[in-house]
């Protein structure tokens, strides 16, 4: 994969997609629970914490804002694919800092201000964690110093496509004001947009335990059409 792709939006549905994060890497997502790395950089701390401006910050170091899932895969594989770097994770609370530094991810609760300019920031936070989203967004792309990549994980609820059709990049979007939650989203992918970042819509995301599926099967008989096409993404698929 080629570094500092500069394109609008990248999405292609009905398709496994974790091969086409905007990284200099290849980003199989694996699972996290192997690894002995442990982080030193970092105190883990109950009150809110901005890192030092003077902490070095190298040419691979990445900034993960909302570590979950999706953050953690991508953490694991980076420390991998470029050993030694740092990895940060921000976060909403303390409530997973002990078992992100366990991981190899230095935490920190969200910071006030831009105190430092990493390379790679991937910010992949739900927008139901924050009362400013993107207010969000803007610090943590003004956390990015231009070079790299600045990736935003999306959606593809954006997408107008309600006709168990195909949907593909270039389908039209939901016009602004017909849902909160997609207007959030267009918001958000503008900024990234305009920072000079890029957007990657994911669909289906899922694992064994969590996911679309989890959801529907507790569901019962749904009232819906038999043969409605579905898009999973795995977590943890290898390419």
């Amino acid at each position: 994969m080629e570094l500092g792709i500069r394109s609008p939006v990248h999405a292609t549905l009905f398709h496994h997609f974790s091969n086409s994060l905007l990284f200099p890497a290849r980003l199989t997502l694996l699972n996290t629970t192997s690894s002995s790395f442990m982080a030193t950089h970092l105190h883990v701390s109950s009150e809110e914490f901005d890192p030092s401006p003077s902490l070095a910050i190298g040419q691979h170091d990445l900034l993960i804002v909302g570590p979950g899932i999706l953050g953690r895969l991508v953490a694991h594989n980076w420390r991998q694919e470029y050993s030694g770097c740092q990895v940060f994770g921000q976060t909403a609370t303390t409530n997973h800092h002990r078992e992100l530094t366990e991981i190899g991810i230095n935490p920190s609760l969200k910071w006030t201000k831009a105190s430092l300019k990493f390379p790679y920031v991937i910010f992949c936070a739900p927008p139901y964690q924050s009362s400013d989203y993107l207010g969000d967004l803007r610090l943590a792309a003004s956390c990015w110093n231009g070079e790299g990549a600045l990736l935003f994980t999306s959606s593809s609820a954006p997408y107008d496509c309600n006709d168990n059709g195909l949907c593909h990049e270039d389908s039209p979007v939901v016009p602004t004001g017909r849902s909160p939650r997609t207007d959030v989203l267009l918001k958000a992918e503008k900024i990234v947009l305009e920072f000079g970042g890029s957007v990657l819509r994911l669909s289906g995301l899922y694992k064994v335990d969590k996911g679309a599926h989890a959801y529907w099967l507790e569901k019962g008989i749904v009232e819906s059409r038999p043969d409605h096409i579905l898009n999973l993404i795995h977590y943890e698929v290898r390419i």
